[in-house]
């Protein structure tokens, strides 16, 4: 119930849905009044969640600090990276495909490749609700292995649907097969916080690190400061999710 509640939610959460509602009853409303009152709500809406400064003072705020490749020494055992980067929709099946939050693959790769871990654990199965679509770590996996990647460096969790249950499936196979691995947590630095809490709940010893941030260096110049950005309404949804996901672990107890 947790699960269907939680895509409900996101779907509700997002802003460009408040802004089209507010225009719709603008449009389509009979109370005068109010047609006016969220007709310039939409407006403000619409720039507000348009302006890359503002995203971007809000995101560098919550993301976690990233530390650098050459900061970590001795090599870690097993590099835990947390799905939900790769996409399922796309019209050619015979090839992978990765959506924005592919740099978690790409630098977990570059941290093996480096000899900064010896193993990669990929944990992540179906996120979808209403589809049928397949387990990303057992593709992952087989990517990996085309890639030139031995299988005997691979470690798949294939079920979690969240992460909670990334965090949860992860401890049992680490307790049963590997209970004294050195293990570093990989993910996006907006969903640090949350992966972070969770896996530290679930009894897993790690060390983390941050990839793929949205926040950027503040550059004082129109395109940052004033010029309305499309690309912001994405990056809203995904703060707006994460905050929202992390006070829903809270009160569930998951963190």
């Amino acid at each position: 119930m947790f699960f269907i509640l939680s895509k409900v939610l996101y779907f509700l959460i997002q802003p460009l849905n408040w802004i089209v509602g507010f225009l719709l009853y603008a449009v389509f409303g009979k109370h005068p009044i109010w047609k006016k009152r969220l007709r310039n709500w939409g407006v403000i809406l619409l720039l507000f969640f348009t302006n890359h400064f503002i995203l971007n003072l809000f995101m560098l705020a919550w993301e976690t600090d990233m530390k650098p490749v050459n900061s970590i020494e001795a090599p870690y055992d097993i590099g835990i990276l947390l799905g939900g980067y790769s996409t399922f929709y796309k019209a050619q099946t015979d090839r992978h495909h990765f959506n924005p939050q592919a740099n978690r693959l790409t630098q977990t790769l570059e941290l093996y490749k480096r000899g900064k871990i010896k193993k990669i654990l990929l944990t992540g199965g179906s996120g979808e609700l209403l589809t049928d679509s397949p387990s990303e770590a057992l593709l992952v996996k087989d990517w990996l292995m085309l890639m030139n990647i031995p299988e005997v460096d691979i470690i798949v969790e294939p079920n979690s649907r969240n992460t909670y249950e990334n965090a949860v499936f992860t401890a049992d196979l680490l307790q049963s097969q590997f209970p004294n691995a050195k293990c570093l947590l990989i993910t996006s630095a907006f969903h640090m916080r949350r992966a972070r809490a969770c896996f530290k709940k679930a009894g897993v010893d790690f060390q983390t690190f941050s990839v793929s941030p949205i926040g950027e260096r503040i550059r004082w110049v129109p395109a940052m400061l004033f010029i309305p950005n499309r690309d912001c309404f994405h990056r809203w949804e995904v703060l707006i999710k994460e905050l929202f996901g992390y006070t829903a672990y809270w009160l569930r107890g998951y963190i």
